[in-house]
């Protein structure tokens, strides 16, 4: 599997071709088979979201068609049946991240319709984690009002990626959104 480290998606008027030049610029980027959604392999994905940031500043038209990006720190393969047990094992190591935060897990999935199940596969993610994060003695509140972490889980096709995007880095980079 090429590996990847940011999942980049179109703004709703967005050109994408156009997109994916900027991009280009960068490091290497390629289309997948859902509309608007690019994949993308950078060297150091936090200079990249300054230089984007740095680049919208100096010239407001740069990046328009850009919708968001999302940074990921791993990626794996998958299959629909070990989906759930799968992210479970990536999101564990974030358990003591959590202590003493409010989160919530986001599940924005592409393709496997009526296989997964987002919100289904959210609210399970979130006691998960909450319960980790108890066992070892911290608290953590699930919350979708100003959280301090969000936790972004995207998958393409039977490819995920898990990005841990905190309030610091959401305000920073307004294109880091997730849905």
């Amino acid at each position: 599997m090429w590996k990847f480290n940011l999942v980049v998606t179109l703004a709703a008027d967005g050109r994408f071709r156009h997109l994916l030049e900027e991009l280009s610029r960068y490091g290497d980027f390629r289309k997948t088979e859902f509309f608007g959604v690019i994949l993308g392999h950078v060297a150091d994905p936090a200079d990249f979201l300054e230089k984007i940031r740095e680049k919208r500043e100096q010239q407001p038209l740069a990046f328009q068609d850009l919708g968001r990006v999302v940074p990921l720190e791993s990626c794996f393969t998958f299959e629909p049946e070990t989906f759930q047990d799968q992210v479970r094992e990536a999101l564990a190591p974030y358990a003591e991240q959590l202590n003493g935060q409010r989160f919530y897990v986001r599940l924005e999935r592409r393709g496997f319709k009526g296989r997964i199940i987002s919100p289904e596969a959210e609210r399970d993610l979130d006691a998960f984690l909450v319960e980790l994060v108890n066992k070892g003695g911290g608290s953590a509140e699930v919350t979708f009002d100003d959280p301090d972490t969000v936790l972004a889980v995207e998958t393409i096709g039977a490819r995920c990626g898990i990005g841990l995007l905190t309030k610091g880095l959401r305000k920073r980079y307004v294109f880091t959104r997730v849905p």
